[in-house]
């Protein structure tokens, strides 16, 4: 990329639950604790689990919220989670060492369907906010593709890819031009990462395959 505000670092954009955040039991529970307090049956694990990736709104759909309930589900969803992230959110092993290394050499960025309430709120939990140059969430009426490309066009960096867990990740990096690195410790299965560039089994393999995609040859600076 070029332009006379591009950035001397490489950008490596991360998607947030299931690839920097462990972020499953708090989905459940808050998707739990909504649904008791609209007087609705308890439901399976897996059916709210697969809440946790979505947009955000398409989570009523997934649960067969009635239609005249989901904005009360997704009201009362959010107020759940959030008092449920203090309790809850914590990051895949190895994740804070990886970031930590990787920001030595790279820029980095969060592009996520979450909102950005709560990617601010964890973020600041976890003690990562000064890790990350931006962070983009969920905005109505944007797919994943739109939000990577908001990053790209803000800070034109020479050499960018994407760290995700989910297809999704992958084509939107794709549809972004950007290479991706899968993390196959994540909340989705094998078939998920036939269409990655690089797959890694652990978070202490990402910064060697972000590398390897944008700056094999080691040219960029190690300087923040």
């Amino acid at each position: 990329m070029s332009g006379k505000n591009a950035a001397s670092r490489p950008l490596i954009i991360f998607d947030w639950d299931g690839t920097l955040a462990d972020s499953m039991d708090m989905c459940v529970a808050g998707i739990a604790g909504a649904l008791e307090r609209m007087g609705l049956p308890p439901a399976p694990r897996e059916r709210m689990m697969a809440c946790n990736g979505p947009l955000y709104e398409d989570s009523a759909e997934i649960m067969g919220i009635e239609l005249a309930r989901r904005l009360e589900f997704l009201r009362l969803r959010t107020e759940c989670e959030d008092a449920a992230i203090s309790t809850y959110q914590k990051l895949f092993p190895g994740i804070r060492e990886a970031l930590e290394e990787m920001s030595k050499w790279a820029d980095l960025a969060i592009a996520s369907n979450g909102r950005p309430e709560y990617l601010e709120t964890s973020l600041k939990l976890l003690h990562l906010d000064h890790l990350f140059t931006a962070v983009q969430g969920r905005m109505p009426g944007k797919v994943k593709a739109e939000l990577i490309q908001m990053l790209l066009d803000r800070m034109n960096p020479p050499a960018s890819c994407v760290v995700g867990d989910a297809l999704g990740d992958i084509r939107a990096a794709h549809a972004c031009g950007l290479p991706v690195v899968f993390v196959n410790y994540g909340y989705h299965g094998a078939e998920d990462w036939r269409e990655a560039d690089a797959i890694v089994e652990t978070a202490g393999e990402i910064a060697e395959a972000a590398r390897n995609l944008i700056c094999p040859s080691g040219t960029f600076s190690k300087e923040k």
